[in-house]
């Protein structure tokens, strides 16, 4: 089986009040989505469409509480145990 190399630790923080959030769960992954180019949306507004569609499938699976979410995406390399590279972050509702 080929190794693609497109390791990616999701972070997932709930916000408890403005300026607190609460680290409740990690999903490693390998998945190349966030390399992916698409005609007519930019870079940025893939990233954020890619990575709340990726976030609402886990948050669903969770079971996870509603509220304020802030979604980031590390890129960790050849592996998930990587420090990573920091993609991007979003932040969105979450009604469960």
């Amino acid at each position: 089986m080929p190794t693609w190399d497109y390791w990616q630790r999701i972070e997932y923080r709930r916000e408890l009040a403005k300026g607190h959030r609460l680290h409740e769960h990690t999903e490693l992954v390998e998945d190349a989505g966030w390399t992916l180019k698409h005609k007519g949306v930019t870079r940025e507004q893939w990233f954020a469409r890619y990575t709340r569609a990726c976030a609402e499938d886990y948050l669903a699976r969770a079971r996870a509480h509603h509220g304020t979410w802030v979604v980031a995406v590390w890129r960790t390399g050849v592996t998930s145990a990587g420090k990573g590279e920091l993609l991007g972050s979003i932040r969105m509702r979450w009604r469960g």
